[in-house]
């Protein structure tokens, strides 16, 4: 199954890259567990654009993690990316949700977010994000999520970007995975003219023990 996965995975790339409108998402993250019930995330991340890969940004990312209870979590991201000809500093603070049903997992992870760059204004919005994982008795968990932004001074309901991604999550050797997904995106809804993304990601996930 996860040799089929990978050529289905393939084929799409392959398609994919003959649209302008194609982006491909590139990370590798660790997970290091500390004591009371803290973790903290690393992720370096690499984004490239088009047919001709052209660079979009990279960037890295801290998330410090509390668990409240089984399934509820306090998170505290933050992130340094880096453009072609600009630089961006984001900082969040949220939460997450994680209900388990069976084999079927359901999660719920809100956050609001800020994004500084120089001369520009504070960019500040809230982003919900729903997903539905399945646990299979395989080693390929498929999943498929729903994200929305909406501008912090907007009206409720007021969304400016969404998010639709659908994949799957394959389990590595010593508590290692990767996570292979398509998603499709569209922005700047409150412009004439929105942008649309077809975006390939490929995300490898470490754990380290402390």
């Amino acid at each position: 199954m996860i040799k089929y996965f990978w050529i289905i995975y393939f084929i799409s790339l392959n398609l994919l890259l003959s649209e302008d409108n194609f982006e491909s998402r590139n990370t590798i993250s660790f997970r290091v567990k500390l004591p009371h019930s803290l973790k903290i995330d690393i992720e370096q991340s690499l984004r490239l654009r088009g047919n001709e890969f052209s660079f979009r940004q990279t960037f890295t990312e801290a998330t410090i993690s509390y668990k409240v209870t089984e399934g509820l979590k306090i998170l505290l991201p933050v992130r340094y990316a880096i453009f072609e000809e600009k630089i961006k500093r984001r900082i969040s603070f949220g939460g997450s949700y994680k209900h388990k049903l069976n084999d079927y997992t359901l999660s719920y992870k809100s956050r609001i977010q800020r994004v500084y760059e120089k001369n520009k204004d504070l960019d500040e919005l809230i982003r919900n994000k729903y997903m539905l994982q399945y646990k299979s008795n395989k080693d390929i968990d498929p999943f498929c999520s729903y994200e929305i932004f909406n501008p912090f001074n907007s009206d409720i309901g007021k969304m400016n970007e969404y998010r639709i991604s659908f994949g799957a999550e394959i389990d590595l050797p010593k508590k290692k995975s990767v996570k292979i997904y398509y998603q499709y995106k569209v922005e700047d809804l409150n412009k004439k003219n929105s942008e649309v993304l077809n975006i390939v990601g490929l995300s490898l996930s470490l754990n380290w023990l402390m």
